[in-house]
């Protein structure tokens, strides 16, 4: 094209070259439409009051040209009164592109427009017709839409704009029918299909992409296939660019995956060296990799994290691990020698806060295991987040760790995202004891910065109306101190008799280290007892109205990594009760254990067991009220049952409760989102004591006298807690009994 504006120069040479030395009396630009004359005189060197120059038009034609939106120069020239010449510009504008449309597509119309490179209002060009095919091909393939066909056709408009169609025949999609593993001998098929992420069509295809080929994907496949087998020990494997084959006849893709894995490589030593702030066995204690294993390129890289972690934990942030290895090929053996250069102690210098609006300061230090001037502890950082993250008060925490001022200082930037601390909900559920139960609650979780915790909250079902207020004060002065005071207002039926409970209390909370928190609270109730049969009144059953006065001790150890969706850990609770007395009201004693314990099972499945015993009894020659006694069913407890079926009963079958109780709960979770999980579950439980009926129970705690139950279940987070669905069967249904029951639980979970 260049060419072609010298030669279109070359043939005005002669008139150009009788006016050469002539004064320039005006510039003109003649056929531009789109571009305007500004934009284009921007470019043209040569000035009115100027001589012409060929060598200067020359350049201006060059750079008009540079624009892209033309496809034809050519330069003229006029006389002009009353002396000098009139230069002219006569341009031919390349077409701009119209309206754009596609045809035949399922696929999204801006997925596809993102992809090509052809907009409304660009310079056509010819390419840009193979161009959008090859592209739009490409991310078809990408969908398995291999038998994809795409034709582009343009048409000029009065306008002269040129409007592009974009026809695509998408074809029905091509899914990969098998996976060939080739030249792989010691490792089977199975496994290594396991490795790689893409996969053959399977069952439930139509429901996700399994079996779809991306090209992306497979070339990461390869490197994980080669990675797996470093870690067998394998490290001259190679394993070779996939063979694809696609048969349209069978619309099915087959590819071959070509191994060569080569000889297997044995640890021969291991030792750590450069170091002696740790003894060669304690340093040894973070190794997992032994002589005589296979060499595995994983694990040496994970025992090197943990020693950089060991170093870490004692000031040295900077220290640099690295493994060192000697092949023998020979023997097939390697030496490893892992070397360390700790570098210099670190100490904390400046710790500054992004992104809390409405979180005081204060509350988001007082969680950090370390303060400034102290010495890197990467252990008590990440304690330090996990509590963070713990109050609740945040959607994401970010602790970055950047060198300070001085060499030996590090500054921790803490970056969170504020989440709604505060909601005003409603819910509404259903039980086939309860019936329907509504709930509500105005609660505040972060109260005006300070973390304070305040809350209004009611159930209201068929069987009881329950009214909470209860504030609490977490960290009173910043001090590892919790105050709390509450007010509840209860009403419930038993079935058996109807109990009304008016009172309050005051809680204080201390923790004890990291995992360890000790509790004492002091509770005032004046029950009243009502609808019980004359013919049914016992010592620890009757009409009237008494008081209770109660202090309880409550010990808690929790090492779960996360109080919302723990995935790991321990949580036991100890709590004891003791009521009357010097303190007035009933005399009686109440005890419990409870434990939880969390482990990852494969992949994302996590395992729960969970566990509680309890124990109540009267003194001074009382009994335990009966609105004490340990009832038993629903869906905290024993699911699958109701409070009805469960325990000793009556003479008309209803729920009298008992003295003792055991549960135990197994679960199995999968986290669909961070929020959201499945379960499935088998309860087994029962309460102990006495009443009419104990054919179903006993009187004390017998682990061989017990009600179960399976069933699934999901749980997911609301404004208002926790909110779990969950069906459970009965494996021991008793005549009168249901087959099972639907459970509905807000705010409240193992």
């Amino acid at each position: 094209m260049p060419g072609l504006f010298y030669l279109l120069l070359g043939c005005a040479a002669p008139a150009l070259a009788q006016q050469a030395g002539e004064i320039i009396h005006s510039i003109e630009i003649q056929g531009n439409k789109r571009v305007d004359d500004s934009n284009i005189l921007y470019y043209i060197k040569s000035k009115v009051g100027e001589p012409i120059s060929r060598i200067r038009i020359r350049k201006d034609i060059e750079s008009i040209y540079g624009l892209g939106q033309f496809s034809n120069i050519r330069v003229e020239t006029e006389s002009a009164e009353p002396g000098g010449v009139r230069l002219i510009y006569i341009l031919e504008e390349i077409p701009s592109v119209g309206e754009v449309e596609f045809s035949g597509n399922t696929l999204d119309v801006e997925d596809l427009l993102d992809e090509i490179a052809v907009r409304r209002g660009i310079a056509f060009e010819d390419y840009l017709i193979q161009d959008t095919v090859q592209k739009l091909t490409a991310l078809y393939h990408e969908k398995g839409y291999f038998l994809v066909k795409i034709k582009v056709s343009t048409k000029t408009t009065s306008a002269g704009l040129v409007d592009v169609h974009i026809s695509i025949r998408e074809g029905e999609k091509i899914k990969i029918k098998k996976i060939l593993f080739v030249g792989n001998k010691a490792i089977d098929d199975d496994e290594l299909a396991d490795v790689i992420e893409t996969e053959e069509e399977g069952w439930f295809s139509f429901l996700d992409e399994s079996g779809i080929y991306k090209k992306d994907v497979l070339k990461i496949d390869v490197l994980r296939l080669e990675a797996h087998y470093q870690d067998q020990g394998f490290l001259r494997v190679r394993v070779e660019d996939p063979i694809i084959k696609i048969n349209k006849k069978e619309k099915g893709i087959y590819l071959a995956l070509r191994i060569e894995e080569g000889e297997r490589y044995k640890v021969r030593s291991i030792k750590v060296s450069g170091d002696a702030t740790f003894t060669q066995e304690k340093l040894m204690d973070s190794v997992k990799l032994r002589v005589g294993d296979f060499y595995n390129v994983s694990q040496l890289r994970s025992d090197a994290l943990a020693i950089t972690e060991l170093f870490s934990e004692r000031g040295y942030a900077y220290a640099d691990v690295n493994p060192r290895t000697q092949i023998d090929d020979k023997n097939r053996t390697v030496a490893v020698d892992i070397v360390i250069d700790k570098g210099r102690k670190v100490y904390i210098g400046e710790i500054s806060l992004i992104g809390n609006i409405k979180t005081r300061d204060n509350v988001i230090r007082r969680e950090f295991r370390m303060k400034e001037g102290d010495l890197f502890d990467s252990k008590k950082l990440k304690r330090s987040k996990t509590r963070l993250q713990n109050l609740g008060f945040f959607e994401s925490v970010v602790l970055d760790t950047h060198r300070g001022d001085g060499p030996d200082l590090i500054d921790i930037t803490t970056i969170v995202t504020e989440q709604p601390t505060g909601s005003v909900t409603f819910g509404m559920g259903f039980s086939s004891v309860e019936n329907v139960i509504f709930t509500a609650s105005v609660s505040q979780n972060n109260l005006f910065g300070y973390g304070q915790v305040l809350s209004f909250s009611t159930e209201i079902s068929s069987i009881r109306t329950d009214i909470d207020l209860r504030f609490t004060e977490p960290r009173i002065f910043d001090s590892e101190i919790s105050v709390g005071v509450d007010l509840f207002n209860r009403d419930t039926e038993f079935f058996s008799f109807n109990s009304r409970s008016v009172g309050g209390g005051l809680r204080l909370g201390k923790s004890l280290s990291e995992t360890d928190w000790l509790g004492l609270a002091y509770r005032f109730s004046r029950v009243e007892t009502s609808e019980v049969d004359p013919v049914d009144e016992t010592i620890f059953l009757m009409n009237g109205t008494v008081t209770t006065s109660r202090i309880t001790s409550t010990f808690i150890r929790d090492t779960r990594d996360n109080f919302i969706n723990p995935t790991q850990g321990w949580r036991h609770m100890i709590r004891f009760e003791i009521a009357g007395s010097i303190l007035g009201g009933e005399d009686f004693y109440k005890t419990s254990y409870e434990v939880s314990y969390y482990h990852p099972i494969i992949g994302k499945l996590v395992g729960l067991l969970h566990g509680v015993v309890k124990y109540s009894d009267g003194y001074n020659g009382s009994t335990i009220p009966a609105f004490e006694h340990y009832f038993m069913g629903g869906p905290i407890s024993l699911r699958g049952y109701t409070i009805r079926e469960v325990g000793p009963l009556d003479r008309k079958g209803d729920p009298l409760g008992g003295e003792q109780s055991l549960l135990f709960n197994v679960e199995v979770q999968y986290p669909i989102t961070k929020d959201f999980r499945v379960f499935v579950f088998y309860d087994r439980g029962n309460v102990y004591g006495i009443g009419n009926d104990i054919s179903s129970t006993a009187e004390t705690i017998d682990v061989t006298i017990m009600r179960e139950g399976v069933g699934a279940g999901i749980r997911f987070l609301s404004p208002l807690g926790p909110i779990g669905l969950a069906y459970g069967v009965k494996l021991d249904p008793r005549p009168g009994d249901s087959s099972g029951e639907f459970h509905f639980s807000a705010g409240r979970s193992f």
